[in-house]
């Protein structure tokens, strides 16, 4: 974890904080504030941004030091790509090609970084080197940098939720096999499947707690930020509510297809573990219902962080996975 004593996470309703300190993780979370966060997880209000992060500071009693944010899914590409082998300066200019999909512009206004992968059983030398590589844009980045910076927190790394996930799954012990990590987020739901050091898939979801949350303000006649408090709070036993269960249901079936077609396409897969993490893992009956679906498949809801369990309820070991990724992930920004 190197000098290392923080990692963030920022949501599309809550800020995640993980929290190193005596050989354990403490994972803290804070709901944001209405508007600071679009859509695709960028700091809409930087200035707001920054002061509501040094009053949160303030009041969780966060330690100095480094810290690592991992980028929301928005923000950053991260995929595995095959390159042929070259020097290390034309690999970083070729890289940016590997992303003509995600690049808006000149190539040189963004950042590429990269991590390069273990051969897997039968991949071929001259077919390439696998790598995990990532881009996001240099004036973003430095964005968050300054906003971290204006809270007193200095950011010394930078990751892509896909490492943060990486390095969570390679914690968990020598495993040769599959790792399935479901991100219940706020606005959709993010299924990916981790091997080793690389990401094999990822499949998005389009449903998340915000439609748990419409449909509670639909039936409450309420608004969505309200129904959410009901949501957290299970006000008047609202989580069992026929509305909330004909989600989590629909949910549990989509990603049941998600794991079958990836079984299906590889074949030799060997599913270590299914992993609930994000805001939705706090449902019981978001939990239940993937549970019952995903009859043949183990299913935890919360990490393990070098032999311990994420200190705090599940639903808070849940909640830090992405931000103490970040944090034990350390090396390049």
């Amino acid at each position: 974890m190197g000098k290392l004593r923080m990692g963030f996470d920022i949501g599309s309703s809550s800020l995640k904080i993980a929290i190193a300190g005596r050989g354990a993780v403490q994972i803290e979370q804070v709901r944001l504030p209405e508007n600071l966060i679009d859509e695709n997880g960028a700091i809409v209000l930087p200035h707001a941004f920054a002061q509501f992060l040094k009053q949160t500071r303030k009041d969780l009693g966060l330690p100095g030091g480094s810290a690592a944010l991992c980028l929301p899914a928005g923000q950053a590409i991260c995929r595995l790509v095959s390159m042929p082998k070259m020097t290390t300066e034309q690999l970083m200019m070729n890289l940016p090609y590997e992303f003509s999909d995600f690049i808006q512009g000149e190539a040189e206004q963004y950042y590429c970084d990269y991590a390069v992968c273990q051969p897997a059983e039968g991949e071929e030398e001259d077919s390439g080197i696998p790598m995990m590589a990532a881009v996001a844009s240099k004036q973003r980045l430095a964005e968050y940098v300054q906003v971290f910076q204006k809270a007193g927190i200095r950011l010394k790394t930078i990751l892509p939720q896909e490492m943060s996930l990486i390095h969570l799954a390679q914690a968990q012990g020598q495993g040769t096999g599959e790792y399935f990590f479901i991100d219940l987020g706020h606005q959709h739901t993010r299924v990916t499947a981790v091997w080793r050091d690389r990401v094999q898939a990822i499949r998005e979801i389009p449903l998340g707690g915000r439609n748990i949350d419409l449909a509670i303000a639909q039936e409450t006649g309420t608004d969505a930020f309200l129904a959410n408090t009901y949501k957290t709070t299970q006000f008047q036993n609202v989580q069992e509510s026929p509305v909330v269960a004909d989600i989590c249901e629909r949910v549990a079936v989509e990603i049941f297809k998600v794991i079958n077609f990836y079984r299906f396409t590889y074949r030799s897969s060997n599913l270590e573990g299914v992993y609930l993490v994000g805001g939705g893992a706090a449902l019981e009956p978001m939990r239940r219902a993937i549970a019952a679906t995903l009859e043949a498949a183990p299913v935890e809801t919360a990490l393990y962080h070098p032999g311990t369990l994420l200190p705090g309820t599940e639903e808070l070991a849940a909640e830090g996975v992405f931000a103490a990724g970040a944090m034990m992930g350390g090396g390049r920004k």
